[in-house]
């Protein structure tokens, strides 16, 4: 019941949405040469003589309601042959908007008057102690052409750097459009289909690729750069490299300044409002693309094949320079205001209050977003503020440009966060069932004093089973039913075994909502405890299509980053294949401590034991506490491989227990050295995948057998 009234509320809102809207004025966009006729005209008829009272060059009435007025402009039209259709449109839409009557010139209106001012309409030399300013008209007096040039030059100037921010707006949305296409392209020929004879030109462009990234790593490693193998790489360069270069030709290419501008006489007041109406539009384009790309419901993620971290990545990207670009707007007419002399009065205006106070809330937003110290160790308080800013910005925003007749350009951004919280509730309430009662246990060593190695473990089996489907490589938002948790959400990646309904998510004990739980287990004395969650997913995609296409899967991966790559190892072709054709399928799993192993314990039994899969599994831990009264493995020659203690595991071959440090890169060789169709996967620490990746490139470099060895990296960084 409660969901129907929802439902409905969120209908009555929609229908409400609609009716305020369409009382809403949108300024079209207009070409610069259809309208400007129709303004210089106006310019230079007022110029030349009076035809009303208190008639200028900004006010209208005299020429929509007086005959000789009108007779002026038609005059001016003709002779200067311009498009008589544009410009009773133009002249049409001015009076109209007055609201003091409703009027439908013609272009036979516009020719009729023109015949009729012929005949009486005289030159300035013809009228005597004649004065533009003071006295009011009743014969048409002939414009002059140079007011009439310089008026079309000015305007047009205006106009069209208008049209330029849109203009390169547009070619922003195409580039990444066509960028969107090519990924969905790749991910479609070279990651589903992949066809023979296309594979070995990806490994020849990949080796070119490598060679030169590898460099730029090397490069940043000598001078201590810190940097992120998800968020530097070379699809992400070329998309930042485009965007960067479309948005700074559009906010500095072609300014023009001139003389005698009626507009604007200095010349860098025109130049400052230039660039403050070009910056100004063009803000708007990556601002609305950035909160497409912050949506969780995004058909572009299994496009794209991007994971949400990548995602995130691109929204706080772009929501940057929508910032920069807002704020040389805002600082460039601050700075026209000041040379023409208006700031005073330009102050009082709401529309310019409220877009100081939007820049003021998009720069506190890009501040605390893009500092992971906030959102890691403080995320419930950045969460809270980045919705409390988000609200403010959008107001702001609204604010700022409706009086302009611009809310078009919000109006979308306002319109897909609207519509992804509708999915988000519909995920979290229909697909999986809303809050249910689930199984939550706890991880904890308590003879040890190292309170950062605690887990939780959330055994899902309560759930909508019919429309809740989960594959390899998906994710979550977790909402816990605790007081002052329900509504947060936390990303997690599902733990699934292949042919099991049931499926899990490991949390480590940090801060927020884990630290909440782990205090109520540790009030009620518990270490197992029955909670209703939540979850708002499936999202992201899954690379199993990509996986399967090689015969062989090695996995390097360490502490809960091994959630997501169990579901591809219980999955793999090669792991259910028994008769020999296939090489085992590996996992390389380095631990921080054996507890965290108790936390998986389950899904390593039913790999090696239930469903007796083709697979190892090496798990790598200083902290293993090795016996040696049981037999280790024969093929073992080191003193630092044996299994572990029964408590763990039963004695189990498939199982290999090393007391030391993982090696990304020995893992990556001996997966190159071993298999000739393999594809190595990683996930977990970021400086772990980096090895990985870094070792992988190494390794293609040097490839001359024409082995098919691919890479996918699971690593996310919220």
């Amino acid at each position: 019941m409660l969901i129907f009234k929802i439902f409905f509320s969120l209908l009555f809102a929609a229908a409400q949405l609609q009716v305020s809207l369409a009382k809403i004025e949108f300024d079209k966009w207009d070409k610069a040469s259809e309208m400007t006729p129709f303004y210089a005209c106006k310019v230079a008829t007022t110029k030349t003589a009076m035809y009303c009272k208190k008639d200028t060059i900004k006010k209208y009435d005299c020429q929509c309601k007086d005959v000789v007025a009108f007779g002026a402009m038609s005059y001016c039209a003709i002779e200067n042959d311009v498009n008589l259709h544009h410009f009773v449109s133009y002249f049409n839409q001015r009076c109209n908007r007055l609201d003091k009557g409703d009027f439908h010139f013609t272009v036979d209106d516009v020719k009729e008057s023109y015949n009729n001012v012929t005949k009486y309409i005289k030159k300035v030399s013809e009228v005597p102690k004649y004065n533009a300013t003071k006295k009011i008209m009743r014969t048409p007096i002939a414009y002059e052409q140079e007011n009439y040039n310089l008026a079309y030059k000015a305007y047009y100037t205006n106009r069209q750097n208008h049209s330029w921010g849109i203009i390169f707006g547009l070619i922003f949305l195409g580039f990444w459009l066509f960028y969107f296409v090519m990924l969905g392209l790749y991910q479609l020929i070279f990651k589903m289909l992949r066809p023979k004879s296309l594979i070995k030109a990806e490994l020849k462009l990949k080796k070119v690729v490598f060679v030169v990234f590898s460099k730029v790593y090397d490069v940043l490693e000598r001078f201590h750069i810190p940097i992120d193998p998800n968020e530097f790489n070379f699809t992400k360069s070329v998309a930042i490299g485009s965007t960067m270069i479309i948005l700074l030709v559009g906010s500095l290419w072609n300014y023009h300044s001139m003389n005698n501008n009626y507009l604007w006489p200095k010349k860098t007041t025109q130049i400052a409002r230039y660039i403050a109406d070009r910056t100004g539009y063009l803000s708007v384009f990556p601002l609305n693309l950035s909160i497409l790309l912050a949506s969780r419901n995004n058909f572009l993620l299994w496009c794209t094949g991007w994971n949400l971290a990548d995602m995130i990545f691109f929204h706080k990207f772009l929501g940057l320079l929508a910032v920069i670009l807002a704020s040389a707007h805002g600082i460039a007419y601050w700075i026209f205001s000041v040379q023409n002399d208006a700031y005073t009065a330009n102050y009082k205006k709401p529309y310019w209050r409220a877009g100081i106070f939007t820049i003021i809330a998009g720069a506190a937003i890009v501040i605390l977003s893009n500092h992971r110290f906030v959102r890691k160790h403080f995320y419930e308080i950045f969460y809270v503020v980045h919705v409390v800013l988000a609200v403010v910005f959008v107001a702001g925003l609204w604010y700022h440009l409706n009086p302009l007749d611009l809310a078009q350009y919000v109006i979308p951004y306002i319109g897909v966060w609207s519509l992804e919280k509708l999915f988000r509730f519909f995920n979290m309430f229909v697909l999986f069932g809303g809050y249910r009662k689930n199984t939550v246990v706890l991880y904890e060593d308590a003879s040890s004093d190292d309170k950062t190695d605690i887990f939780i473990k959330i055994n899902i089996n309560n759930y909508n089973k019919s429309l809740f489907k989960i594959k390899e490589g998906n994710f979550g938002f977790l909402y816990l039913g605790l007081p002052f948790c329900f509504w947060q959400s936390h990303p997690f990646t599902f733990v699934k075994l292949q042919n099991s309904d049931d499926f899990a998510i490991v949390m480590k004990v940090k801060k927020g909502i884990s630290m909440k739980l782990y205090k109520k287990f540790k009030k009620l004395g518990i270490t197992k405890m029955n909670l209703r969650v939540c979850i708002e997913g499936p999202y992201g995609h899954t690379e199993r299509d990509f996986t399967n296409k090689h015969d062989q899967l090695t996995i390097v991966t360490t502490g809960t980053g091994v959630a997501g790559p169990m579901g591809y190892l219980s999955g793999h072709r090669a792991s259910n294949t028994f008769d020999g054709s296939l090489k085992t399928n590996v996992l390389n799993w380095g631990v921080r401590s054996p507890l965290i192993i108790k936390a998986f314990e389950d899904e390593i039994k039913t790999i090696v034991e239930k469903e007796d899969l083709n697979v190892k599994i090496n798990i790598y831990c200083r902290k293993f506490n090795l016996i040696e009264n049981i037999k280790p493995k024969e093929s073992s020659d080191s003193s630092s491989q044996s299994t572990l203690d029964e408590t763990l595991f039963k004695f189990n071959p498939k199982i290999e227990f090393h007391a030391c440090y993982m090696n990304a890169k020995d893992c990556v060789d001996e997966s190159f050295k071993n298999h000739e169709s393999s594809v190595i996967m990683t996930c977990g620490l970021m400086a772990v995948s980096y090895q990985v990746k870094k070792q992988y490139m190494a390794n293609i470099i040097e490839e001359k057998g024409g082995k098919i060895i691919g890479f996918i990296d699971e690593s996310q960084s919220w």
